[in-house]
């Protein structure tokens, strides 16, 4: 007896236009086809988020808008805030590190409690690195009286 097709099975054939029967050998090729147009294209998604990323990016620093301008008895302030919006980042990134890797690892067994430091110092690394990015991108203005 011969099993009906699914709407699945219909739609596929349709797509990929295969007349006849749909054996054992038509789907693993389909399964290939597929299998290689997703990678390509969840790749070239990548190269064009990472691209358009990076246009942003440059195109801001030219036009000076990531610079934060202070005057120069406001410079000891920025800097603390610029400490401090660091840390707080990356207090955030390790709990969330954390939670996430949690979340992923305790279902299949795998998760010990070496996890938890290591979270916590690849956070504040994480924190010192966007303290960093944040104290160089003060610029102090000069008054022009």
């Amino acid at each position: 007896m011969k099993a009906k097709e699914t709407r699945f099975e219909k739609y596929m054939k349709f797509w990929y236009g295969i007349s006849g029967p749909l054996d054992e050998q038509k789907r693993q090729v389909m399964n290939q086809i597929g299998n290689r147009a997703y990678l390509f294209l969840s790749g070239s998604f990548f190269v064009m988020l990472m691209a358009v990323n990076l246009y942003i990016m440059q195109q801001s620093r030219k036009a000076r808008l990531t610079d934060n301008e202070v005057e120069k008895d406001e410079l000891p302030e920025a800097k603390k805030a610029a400490w401090t919006k660091g840390m707080i980042s990356g207090a955030i990134f390790g709990i969330l590190m954390l939670i996430l890797e949690f979340l992923t690892s305790y279902s299949d067994g795998s998760w010990t409690w070496i996890m938890i430091p290591t979270c916590l110092i690849s956070g504040v690394f994480f924190g010192i690195f966007m303290s960093l990015i944040a104290v160089h991108r003060i610029k102090v203005v000069k008054d022009e009286d």
